[in-house]
């Protein structure tokens, strides 16, 4: 494994697509609140558990973003320790792009690239365990 620090360009051209699924992510969140307010009761929006009664992997996310925008950190990390854990990650590598103009490369050679996506497959895994137990 080979692990470096390169000079980017400070300001990463983001793909269309990218900025168009949060926008959407975000709106349909919005959207969900003043329903959910309107209405006096909750709004089920996931197809996932509709479908099949199982929390999803990604279950938890919004009512964490909630918690992050009132302070509440522990609270958010609690609802999906993996998605909020990478995206700390995220924010930690757009920082030091914007802020430093550098990225961190790793390059992987065929059997570290195997170990990576079986470790993330196996936390991906252990993370909708935990959400499934403990998300209600």
């Amino acid at each position: 494994m080979k692990i470096e620090v390169v000079r980017v360009s400070r300001w990463p051209l983001w793909p269309l697509w990218a900025v168009l699924l949060v926008l959407l992510w975000l709106g349909l969140g919005s959207t969900t609140i003043l329903l959910a307010e309107f209405l006096g009761r909750p709004v089920q929006l996931c197809l996932f558990k509709r479908l099949t009664g199982i929390l999803c992997p990604t279950c938890g996310f919004t009512r964490g973003a909630l918690n992050l925008l009132q302070g509440r950190f522990v609270e958010a990390w609690l609802y999906n320790p993996l998605l909020y854990s990478v995206l700390v990650l995220f924010a930690c590598f757009v920082l030091l792009r914007l802020i430093f103009g550098r990225t961190i490369r790793m390059r992987l050679n065929r059997t570290e690239r195997m170990i990576a996506w079986i470790l993330a497959l196996v936390l991906f895994i252990a993370n909708w365990v935990y959400v499934i137990i403990y998300v209600k």
